[in-house]
């Protein structure tokens, strides 16, 4: 819909053949449903007989429960390269259709001229900060998976020997899609580091991804010093003093830093991590030797 600027209003057209005017009053009545009163006018959007109790109106006409404003009023307006032209508002200036004495010009208006185009979409203006603020949601979006981390040895570790943390990497995520400007904005995001707290207060290591694997090639190992204890057997056995003080299991942390980038038709550009986390219980005990005999 094309709302009326200053300077817009009704302007006469030709007049039409002399049988256009004979035909308008027919054709109005024979537009007005059976039985209709004076009251019923004819609307952009219909018939109105709202005053009478009934309406063949599918939009807002007076009297409806609807408080928007109508396409009341006809208007004609100079459009840029495409000469005079009609469009309906909901306010003046413009000829008044709910005025059966505006009934003919609307007639002849809507008959000898065109309907005015929609008016174009702005221009889009594509900052910087909305191309980041867009490749954040994108890249916020994406499954990012969390590691699955698998200990060796697998039910219990043994003091004094390492461990091995392994799982596996995924695999890259992208998309792209067409800017409101036309251009590409395309988003990648890839596991750039594995981040390893063994839970029993030592330094987290950083890992590269790839280098978790499992026995004996694995990078990602450690060697327990304490082993883990429920409180009954801290409190009651002979080797309850071996243990842990407070821990029954460690709490091995394995975190997946996640890196994204994007680019619009050029050079990547950094983004920044997104991190996720997956923790497992190891529980840890102590081999000693016997001497027989």
């Amino acid at each position: 819909m094309i709302h009326p600027r200053p300077g817009d209003t009704f302007r006469a057209v030709k007049t039409a053949p002399l049988l256009l005017l004979l035909l308008v009053p027919v054709a109005l009545a024979a537009a007005l449903p059976a039985g209709a009163d004076e009251g019923c006018v004819i609307t952009p959007t219909g018939i109105d007989c709202s005053a009478a109790g009934s309406s063949t109106s599918t939009g807002t006409t007076p009297g409806g429960a609807d408080p928007g404003l109508p396409l009341r009023y006809l208007a004609t307006t100079d459009h840029p390269g495409g000469g005079r032209c009609w469009f309906w508002s909901p306010t003046p200036p413009g000829l008044d259709s709910w005025s059966t004495t505006n009934d003919q010009a609307i007639l002849l208006t809507l008959w000898g001229l065109p309907e005015c185009p929609a008016p174009e979409a702005p221009a889009v203006t594509v900052s910087t900060e909305w191309v980041v603020a867009r490749a954040w949601e994108i890249f916020r979006s994406f499954p990012l998976a969390a590691p699955h981390p698998l200990l060796q040895p697998p039910e219990h570790g043994i003091t004094g020997l390492p461990s091995y943390l392994s799982t596996s990497q995924p695999g890259h995520l992208s998309y792209g899609e067409i800017l409101p400007d036309e251009r590409r904005l395309e988003v990648e995001a890839r596991v750039t580091a594995a981040l390893v707290d063994w839970g029993d207060g030592s330094p987290v290591l950083s890992y590269d991804p790839a280098a978790l694997l499992p026995y004996p090639a694995g990078a990602a190992r450690h060697t327990y010093l304490l082993k883990t204890c429920s409180p009954d057997y801290r409190a009651g056995h002979p080797s309850g003093a071996n243990c842990h003080p407070t821990l029954e299991a460690y709490p091995v942390a394995v975190t997946f830093r996640w890196t994204a980038r994007y680019r619009l038709g050029g050079q990547w550009v950094e983004l920044g991590d997104l991190d996720r986390p997956a923790v497992v219980s190891y529980d840890v005990d102590e081999v000693l030797g016997v001497l027989r005999p």
